[in-house]
């Protein structure tokens, strides 16, 4: 279930279990923020992903902030990263999502070892479960949400090879009877091709 947490379980839990978001704990960097492991009482592991601090691009990360939100909090697919919390803090703006073991797809593929395991048949699942992923927010969900940027370190594993959708922060909710004309944001190379106009 979806909630916003206290700052009393901001500085007792995720805190201590990120040491005070020590870089050890970092398991991944992106545009908007950090991700690090942290885990919780009652052995839960969540990943929590701290926005870049506030300053001049407040407005920017606020608006990276709640478009996740937003986009995450309608979804119901197996293959689209939890979201099972967040806090608004006068520090720190915190998501907390199911934390996947296996890794990003960009840490397998960068990794000769890694990438020896990952097979043909692991590779077109993980094509196809994300291809289902994203047809689900085409379709399926009440407001069509766009992504605007998969791309392998937005594509996480867990342990038996079964890939997530990940990293909604450049996301738009789309209404069918609104047209929409905005900046490109996203990756290039990794963009819907109709996005670079849209």
């Amino acid at each position: 279930m979806l909630s916003s947490l206290t700052d009393l379980e901001l500085s007792r839990n995720n805190l201590t279990a990120t040491e005070d978001f020590d870089d050890k704990h970092i398991i991944g960097v992106g545009g908007h923020g950090i991700v690090y492991k942290a885990e919780l009482s009652r052995s839960q592991v969540v990943a929590v992903k701290k926005l870049h601090p506030l300053s001049e691009d407040s407005e920017v990360n606020l608006k990276a902030f709640t478009s996740e939100i937003r986009s995450l909090i309608e979804i119901r697919h197996r293959n689209i990263v939890k979201l099972h919390g967040f806090c608004s803090h006068s520090r720190h703006l915190l998501l907390f999502y199911q934390f996947l073991d296996g890794g990003s797809l960009e840490k397998i593929s960068n990794n000769d070892e890694l990438a020896l395991e990952f097979d043909w048949v692991k590779r077109v699942n993980v094509v196809k479960v994300v291809a289902s992923a994203l047809s689900y927010m085409h379709h399926d969900c009440s407001s069509t949400i766009t992504h605007r940027d998969i791309l392998s370190k937005n594509v996480l594993l867990d342990s038996e090879y079964e890939s997530h959708v990940s990293d909604f922060g450049m996301a738009r909710i789309m209404s069918s009877e609104t047209s929409y004309w905005t900046s490109f944001s996203g990756t290039f190379g990794y963009t819907a091709p109709g996005m670079l106009f849209k």
